[in-house]
């Protein structure tokens, strides 16, 4: 199969063919030629006007139902969904049923990797079961693969087990993943504790209750000088914390969830439980905050925090409604329809695709002939409808069902 892109803008920092326009031919999922007027046959020809072409992306938290909770995602339906959205990489959150703690488990997800054309990478638990009493077998899953080590959305409350964690990982430059988030502050919070969330009548979580678990474990990284990526911030609390630390030299990196960005606790006002996030939606003066720190590089990561949810877990009571959305199938167009301008692409693709690889020791797509074609090709102008019916993961707990979106993946 050959597929000729034709003049397609790269948006690659770093590299020196970032910004310049090429024809692109692909055969088979290698670059056969790349150049300028090719006229070469091909099977099908993509010449819209506008096409930008960008390193596959990668997600840095996502969530699968295999194993045991396949009815909410499976390994084909969430690559399928990657690959529609223009992801080439994700990274596997570990709360699946057995939890991934050992060998085994990051062995079962490898063997995954690869469907669809989508490369899998497995977090491994940090602690036995995730449930923050035992030290996992790190080291051992180190060497299996397990790109980091996290307990997904369960934080380390145990502040010795965060600290042995820290102190273990850095024997072999391991990555400790921290969620900030001191759920002992606001139990049961479910949105952000502000004067009109007041009036929804919900428990709440209040920022201080990320500033403190994220203020402690930066203490213990200073102390041990390990390796820790945070998952999620969403204050700007934390943002003067993260700040702070780069500035002092430790081995940190952060990330940001692609709803915080997108969506404000306003949303919240008609009890959609689809805007039921962990973190939970900030203010609009919170959320402009957070997308400014892309443009300055104060966060590395935007990630798309994908946590599908069946619709018998999320149509109901808002108490009773599980967290989370699915995103990887809209990410590009919600930003390409409500970012860009406020953010450049340039900045998105950092956040997006090159800082996650560089975080986690991950090898870069090649531009160049005969390399693999780990490129998405998207198109800004092109609109499409997202339904149920062509929604490919296997839950639709998404915002932007039966909406009409701009800018499409045709890489896929």
């Amino acid at each position: 199969m050959k597929t000729l892109y034709k003049e397609v803008k790269l948006i690659y920092p770093g590299t020196p063919e970032h910004g310049r326009k090429f024809d692109v031919l692909v055969e088979n999922g290698l670059i056969k030629k790349i150049g300028k007027g090719l006229t070469v046959k091909a099977d099908s020809v993509k010449d819209q006007k506008g096409l930008l072409c960008f390193p596959g992306l990668m997600d840095t938290q996502c969530s699968v139902g295999e194993p045991g909770f396949e009815h909410k995602e499976s390994f084909d339906s969430l690559t399928k969904a990657a690959k529609a959205g223009g992801f080439t990489d994700v990274i596997l959150l570990p709360n699946t049923e057995p939890v991934v703690d050992n060998r085994a488990q990051i062995e079962f997800v490898q063997r995954a990797s690869g469907t669809n054309g989508v490369t899998l990478h497995a977090y491994g638990a940090i602690t036995k079961s995730t449930d923050g009493k035992e030290l996992s077998e790190m080291f051992d899953m180190h060497q299996s693969g397990a790109v980091a080590f996290s307990d997904g959305k369960k934080p380390i409350t145990d502040v010795n087990m965060m600290k042995r964690a820290l102190d273990y990982t850095r024997s072999f430059d391991g990555i400790v993943v921290s969620y900030p988030m001191d759920d002992r502050i606001a139990p049961g919070g479910m949105v952000n504790e502000s004067e009109s969330n007041t009036l929804l009548g919900l428990k709440s979580t209040p920022e201080l209750a990320e500033e403190i678990m994220l203020n402690r474990d930066l203490y213990l990284l200073n102390y041990t000088k390990g390796r820790m990526h945070v998952s999620s911030i969403s204050t700007t609390g934390s943002l003067s914390l993260i700040k702070q630390a780069k500035k002092d030299g430790l081995g940190i990196s952060c990330a940001v969830t692609l709803a915080s960005l997108l969506f404000d606790e306003g949303r919240l006002e008609e009890f959609d439980t689809n805007f039921k996030t962990q973190p939970p939606l900030r203010s609009v003066k919170t959320s402009k905050a957070l997308l400014k720190a892309i443009s300055l590089g104060l966060i590395d990561v935007i990630s798309a925090d994908h946590l599908p949810q069946e619709i018998e877990s999320k149509d109901v009571e808002f108490d009773h409604a599980s967290f989370g959305m699915t995103m990887l199938e809209t990410a590009l167009s919600a930003i390409n329809m409500n970012l860009i301008g406020e953010v450049a692409w340039d900045d998105i693709i950092r956040a997006l695709a090159i800082n996650p690889r560089n975080i986690f020791g991950l090898p870069q797509p090649k531009f160049s002939e005969k390399s693999s074609f780990d490129f998405t090709v998207f198109d800004p102008n092109s609109e499409w409808e997202y339904t149920v019916k062509n929604c490919f993961s296997k839950s639709h707990n998404s915002p932007y069902i039966n909406q009409t979106l701009r800018g499409k993946v045709i890489s896929n």
